[in-house]
């Protein structure tokens, strides 16, 4: 199966606008990352929930105590204040240089090998410097699980019009 079949269409990330369009389009197309474009339409990055949330609420001072803190951690916590300011920062302030993309004519192992090596849960699907949307190791996860729906139904319509023998 190749990639294009399970692409998710996202919009583009581009200067201007604000993590509160980013995290509102990531979450709208359940994706953890975004493109980053230019002003020629070219990707020329990306913006992650990930490495946002590194910056703006767990610095890595946090990260190295995560196991040590308590549940009690208010003077830790993102603040209404905290998060509204957040929201209003500009996306290109977040912008990482390394692309993980693929055509979307690849197969799902190229995908998953590029994504392994990246280190990341998602890959761009980019062809001829056009964009045509993202895949996720979930998309991929639950591509599988219908193959394998698919393929039990069928075994059991063979088996029913073969009289059960």
């Amino acid at each position: 199966m190749k990639l294009e079949r399970l692409a998710v269409l996202t919009d583009v990330m581009r200067k201007g606008m604000t993590l509160r369009d980013f995290f509102q389009e990531a979450i709208r197309c359940n994706v953890p990352g975004l493109p980053y474009v230019d002003d020629k339409n070219r990707i020329v990055g990306r913006i992650s929930v990930r490495d946002v949330f590194k910056h703006i609420a767990v610095p890595d001072s946090v990260v190295g105590l995560a196991h040590a803190m308590g549940d009690q951690t208010d003077r830790l916590d993102l603040s209404e204040r905290k998060i509204l300011r957040a929201l209003a920062l500009p996306v290109e302030t977040y912008v990482l240089e390394n692309i993980a993309s693929v055509s979307p004519y690849s197969a799902i192992v190229k995908a998953l090998a590029i994504m392994e090596a990246y280190n990341t849960h998602y890959i761009f699907l980019i062809e001829n410097g056009e964009y045509m949307g993202v895949v996720t190791r979930m998309v991929i996860a639950n591509r599988m699980l219908e193959s394998l729906k698919e393929m039990e139904r069928n075994r059991q319509l063979s088996h029913d019009g073969d009289g059960g023998n």
